[in-house]
């Protein structure tokens, strides 16, 4: 059904932030599927976050795009913050922070901003589903996050979408898959915290704009299909088991609840969950899985963030 555009108001400008790192065909896919959206006013920012695939290439039909390079792999953060800045000089007043692996709907963004309008939430996410599958499986409708015990998890995550999450309003967080951001807001907090590099990065803006009297709303009529496993070569790749489990002790830093005792048992049981994600993927791949979880918890203690650095062994 074709969303309803109420153009008696002004409608804000959006700029949808979306990062190529050597996934060309993916990123024009995304692209080519943000041309069939029916918001009228936005413009796509297109980062080549350490790569030069598109410095020749160009659209002959679709939205406005803007094209900035970055020399060097900025991470998701780095070059979110940097999209975010280009957002600034064209005057967008919410920025759609979109996976180059994501297809939205053509109504997707229009319903995200009715949301936004509606609710003056801050940080926005829409139904993000399993890209071809049938029946239709949610990859998340929102993210939930127990600051005590350290845990989170994607709502929904790989159930059938019955609809049994379309009354989803107020949550903790949701992914940086798809976020819309009031841009005032993200600017105030910073942007993204380029510590993470890579991984719950969205879960810490989320969480800091929270701390800061912000709202985080789940739109689960907006919908967005993500084929989730082309990032990274998966979700149990050895780099994102590294970053995961070392972002996993720094978001607990600094949003973890409770005692010396209580961050004492969450900073075990970080490192116990990681493992064992660890091992069901070291059962195919060897002890790289676990290298990489035991690399990402050291790396915490040494204090290193930002990109991975694989240091010789001695």
């Amino acid at each position: 059904m074709p969303t309803q555009v109420d153009h008696s108001q002004r409608l804000p400008k959006v700029a949808v932030a979306v990062l190529n790192w050597r996934a060309p065909d993916r990123t024009a896919a995304c692209i080519e599927a943000l041309g069939a959206l029916d918001y009228p006013d936005f413009a796509v920012v297109l980062v080549d976050n350490g790569c030069a695939d598109f410095a020749e290439r160009s659209f002959d039909r679709g939205p406005e795009i803007v094209y900035v390079r970055s020399e060097r792999n900025l991470g998701f953060a780095g070059g979110c913050n940097l999209a975010l800045e280009h957002a600034n000089r064209l005057g967008a007043e919410l920025v759609w922070f979109l996976n180059n692996d994501a297809l939205p709907e053509p109504g997707s963004l229009t319903r995200l901003v009715t949301a936004a309008r509606r609710t003056h939430a801050a940080i926005l996410g829409p139904k993000i589903l399993r890209d071809a599958t049938v029946p239709p499986r949610l990859d998340s409708a929102a993210v939930s996050i127990d600051a005590r015990s350290g845990r989170f998890k994607l709502v929904g995550h790989d159930e059938i979408d019955r609809g049994q999450l379309d009354n989803l309003s107020q949550v903790d967080a949701v992914t940086g898959c798809a976020m819309l951001v009031n841009s005032t807001v993200a600017n105030r907090l910073g942007g993204f915290d380029e510590r993470y590099f890579l991984y719950l990065e969205d879960l810490d803006l989320c969480l800091r704009a929270r701390r800061a009297g912000e709202s985080i709303v789940a739109v689960p009529e907006a919908r967005v299909h993500h084929a989730r496993e082309a990032s990274r070569h998966g979700r149990q790749s050895n780099d994102s088991l590294y970053y995961t489990c070392r972002n996993h002790f720094l978001l607990m830093e600094d949003h973890g609840r409770g005692g010396r005792v209580r961050q004492l048992i969450r900073s075990v049981s970080i490192l116990t969950l990681n493992l064992a994600f660890a091992l069901v993927a070291a059962s195919a791949a060897g002890p790289g899985p676990l290298v990489a979880v035991l690399s990402g918890a050291a790396d915490y203690r040494k204090r290193r963030f930002g990109p991975r650095v694989i240091r010789p062994s001695s």
